[in-house]
């Protein structure tokens, strides 16, 4: 009887194992799926609307988690950048439209300390990306 609860045991810590190691395999597949939110905003919004604000200085994070809604996710990003006399925040909702391969954005900027020196075609429009 002893041998076979040893047994069960050692059967028990080796499917852990194995299941831990599966889980580790998949880990990477669906961290690339996750978009990174707060690097997109960075990347694109920040320098649609304001176009000379340094990026290299410029922050941003999620201020509210992803909500999907059918196939458009938000989410709230707030963004720190410097602008050409001073350091401004925004406040803006990332919407990012999703079907099949098609990937789209679009921000609705909420609050902005900055003064916009252009249009921004991200507010008007989708951009596939």
């Amino acid at each position: 009887m002893q041998h076979f609860q040893n047994s069960a045991k050692a059967w028990g810590i080796r499917s852990g194992m194995i299941g831990l190691g599966a889980l580790l395999c998949f880990a990477p597949a669906m961290a690339e799926d996750a978009p990174n939110y707060a690097d997109m905003f960075k990347k694109n919004a920040i320098k649609c609307v304001h176009p000379t604000a340094n990026l290299e200085k410029a922050t941003a994070e999620i201020s509210k988690p992803a909500e999907t809604t059918g196939d458009i996710t938000t989410v709230r990003i707030k963004a720190f950048y410097e602008g050409l006399i001073k350091k401004n925040s925004m406040e803006a909702d990332l919407m990012i439209r999703k079907s099949g391969t098609i990937r789209q954005m679009k921000i609705k900027v909420l609050s902005d300390t900055g003064t916009a020196l252009s249009s921004c075609d991200l507010e008007k429009n989708w951009k596939d990306f």
